[in-house]
Order: C-alpha cells, then sequence, then structure tokens
C-alpha cells in the first residue's frame, strides 16, 4: 500500500542578508511518520522548524501539507503545533488550564478530549497543578499535551529535552517516541544528539551549514555513510581519509610486531576505563592523528597495533564538502 505525503519541503532556501543559512533543502514525510534533524548547535535546524511552522519565509522554495502549498499560508491556519526546548506553560494556569487553552484558541475544545490528552500524558492526578508546582519532565508533558489538543496534522520538536537533566531525558524520549507512534502522529524531531535522532525517528536526517548529508534509517547510515562528516558524527567509525573508512568493530588491537593480515596503524594507548562490563582503550593513532576508543580484553602495552581487514574498509558513497 502506497503511503501519502503528509508534509513535503522542496528546495527551502533561507537568506539572511548574504549569508546562506538554508540551502536548497528537499525531504518528504509520510503520514505518521517522524524524521529526525540531528546537527550540530547553529546550523540552522531551529530557522528550518520556524519556516514549517509558518514563523518565518523561506527565501526560497515550496513547502506542500497533504500536496497543497502552504508556502504562504499563516501559521494560525498550517495546524501545524511547535513543542520548544523549553515548556513555555502559563504559569498562572493549571496543568488542565494550559492545554485546555491551546484547544480553545484553535476552536477544537472538547472537554472529554482533554481528559483523554490527560491520561494519556500521565498527568490526570496532576490537573489542578501549576507548572512550578511540577517537574521538568512533567512540564514538558504537559507542553505535548497542549500540542497534541490542537489535533495538528504534523507536530515539531525543537530539542524539547535538551534543559532536563540525562536520566529524564532518556525516560522521556523513550515515552514520547511510543506516545506519537500510537497516534500515528506525523513528526519532525530537531537535536543535536545523535542517540536522541535514533530513538526518536523513523528516518534522520544529517545536516551540515544549512544541508542536509543524507537522510535515511539509522541502520543505513551507519552502514552506508555517505561521506566523512556522516561518519563522524554517528561515530563508531574510524576515518582513514575522504574517502574511505572502517567500522570500529572490524579493528584488532594487537601488542606491536604482531604478523595479522591486512591494515595495520600504529597507536598510543593514552588511559584505559571500565565501561559496560569491559575494559576501554582509548588510543591515538600516530599516523593519522585520530582518537578512537575500543573495547579489549585487557591491559595492554603503551604502544599497540591496530588490524584491519582488507574486506572491511570501505568507500563513502559521496563526497560533501
Amino acid at each position: 500500500m502506497t503511503q501519502s505525503k503528509k508534509l513535503e519541503i522542496q528546495n527551502i532556501t533561507k537568506q539572511f542578508h548574504t549569508e546562506t543559512i538554508l540551502n536548497g533543502l528537499s525531504f518528504h514525510l509520510n503520514h505518521g511518520n517522524i524524521l529526525s534533524i540531528v546537527g550540530p548547535s547553529g546550523s540552522g535546524k531551529t530557522t528550518l522548524l520556524r519556516i514549517l511552522a509558518g514563523l518565518e519565509k523561506p527565501t526560497d522554495g515550496t513547502i506542500l501539507m497533504n500536496g497543497k502549498d502552504i508556502t504562504k499560508q499563516k501559521a494560525y491556519r498550517r495546524n501545524i503545533s511547535l513543542v520548544f526546548q523549553q515548556p513555555l506553560l502559563f504559569p498562572h494556569m493549571t496543568v488542565k488550564e494550559n492545554i485546555v487553552y491551546g484547544a480553545k484558541v484553535s476552536k477544537k475544545y472538547k472537554a472529554e478530549k482533554i481528559e483523554t490528552l490527560l491520561e494519556a500524558v500521565g498527568m490526570k492526578r496532576f490537573s489542578n497543578y501549576y507548572p512550578s508546582e511540577i517537574s521538568g519532565g512533567q512540564q514538558q508533558r504537559t507542553s505535548l499535551a497542549r500540542a497534541m489538543a490542537t489535533e495538528p496534522e504534523v507536530i515539531l520538536f525543537d530539542e524539547p529535552f535538551s534543559s532536563l537533566d540525562p536520566s529524564l531525558r532518556k525516560d522521556l524520549r523513550y515515552w514520547v517516541r511510543n506516545f506519537l507512534v500510537s497516534r500515528h502522529t506525523t513528526a519532525v524531531f530537531v537535536t543535536h544528539d545523535m542517540e536522541e535522532a535514533m530513538i526518536m525517528g523513523d528516518e534522520i536526517a544529517v545536516f551540515k551549514k544549512g544541508t542536509f548529508q543524507q537522510i535515511d534509517t539509522a541502520e543505513i547510515l551507519f552502514k552506508k555513510p555517505s561521506n566523512k562528516h556522516v561518519a563522524s558524527f554517528l561515530g563508531g567509525h574510524l576515518i582513514i581519509n575522504d574517502k574511505e573508512y572502517v567500522s570500529l568493530q572490524a579493528i584488532t588491537v594487537t601488542p606491536p610486531n604482531q604478523k595479522i593480515g591486512g591494515q595495520h596503524f600504529d597507536a598510543t594507548v593514552e588511559h584505559m576505563t571500565y565501561q559496560y562490563g569491559s575494559p576501554i582503550a582509548h588510543l591515538h593513532i600516530r599516523n593519522l592523528n585520530k582518537k578512537v576508543s575500543l573495547p579489549v580484553k585487557g591491559e595492554l602495552p603503551p604502544r599497540v597495533e591496530l588490524h584491519i581487514p582488507p574486506t572491511s574498509i570501505q568507500r563513502f558513497s559521496e563526497e560533501h564538502s
């Protein structure tokens, strides 16, 4: 069965004076799918979300919703919700009143729907609490319920967990993912954290300086990164040069002068740690001037060799500047 395109952008460009912030971006998102956009801070991710939401205009390009051109449509007519980095709840309103406000503004208020949302986000027993009386994670759940109360066709998330502590952040992203999937909600999720992008998205768009470097599933990104930027941002690879890389899983660490076939590199052991039940060697590869961390079986001498089977060396599918 062919999936319908819910949201599509075609050659979106954004310029401020002489600076190009977004450079010819294109993607499409099918109904019920989640796209993670991952990249470093300042790369243009938030600007793209603001354009999708109608808060900014693109310099060029087209935005389609259900096949209809909404590029020039006002934000309040787009039926797109935006969940921000900070919860941005009204402090003088209770949890329930905050959710009701979003529904009434969009003229989609139904009392039973509000109760259902409170139950769904686990906030029913806190419905009469004020934002100052609940945790950061509970505030962000309330923000999500308020966004859902408007019955949006697409929800945009702008790094919604970045201000939370690591343990809460980890729990909440699994919860939000399951919540969106259970309701077949179409969403775009922006983050600078690759692990978070992999958890949240059906597909991941790797972003750099206003361009998409690659859009694929997490598995394809890892197995076939298109260029060294994608491989570097993903982690788990040793980039040998601009055209070649190898998965860290294929590398064997041995003492010097071991007669093992394939390519090898001399490395210095900078220090050892113990993580996830295994010793980890943190190494500096001298002739590549790169650092890698690899699980090993035990203590190592100060200098070691890294051995790579010739069949494990892969080539990037394309090169970006």
